[in-house]
């Protein structure tokens, strides 16, 4: 079951990442929309809650999504803008795209912690903690597949130096 999500996850973010890269912001919200959508789905298969605990975690789970879709779509402008910039890169643009992605990443991780406590005291710990261990995991291979459609800095100036 495990590689049916993995093949899930990886299909969906690379049709998304392309799309991202092509699109409108009207459609790129709608491709987010879709993949909050086959993103939940993956989650319901992970996170197996019942129950009186079930209405509660979905509720939040919903509001988690729809805080973090911003987040998540500026995410992946920012990989796209880096990428785009490889040809003209220079120190200070290159720091100013690290603490761009370090802030990102902040706000996402702080966006979970919340949203974990928040699931805790709606459900129970254990409800919480696979909450946590899902969104890792997703964000995992969806960071993966983004990172493996991008080349490095590095692997960029050896492509043109050759």
């Amino acid at each position: 079951m495990k590689v049916k999500i993995i093949l899930s996850i990886i299909t969906c973010m690379f049709l998304i990442i392309t799309a991202f890269s092509q699109t409108s912001d009207a459609e790129a919200l709608a491709m987010a929309n879709l993949l909050g959508v086959q993103k939940r789905e993956i989650v319901a298969k992970l996170v197996p809650v019942t129950g009186k605990d079930s209405v509660a975690f979905w509720k939040i789970y919903d509001e988690y999504q729809e805080k973090n879709q911003a987040t998540s779509k500026e995410r992946i402008q920012l990989y796209e803008q880096t990428a785009n910039s490889y040809a003209t890169m220079s120190p200070q643009l290159a720091d100013s795209f690290a603490k761009r992605q370090f802030a990102v990443r902040r706000h996402q991780e702080q966006s979970l912690e919340d949203y974990y406590k928040k699931i805790k005291d709606a459900t129970n710990p254990v409800v919480a903690f696979e909450f946590y261990q899902a969104e890792i995991y997703l964000l995992t291979q969806i960071r993966a597949t983004i990172m493996q459609q991008i080349p490095t800095y590095g692997e960029f100036q050896s492509m043109i130096k050759k």
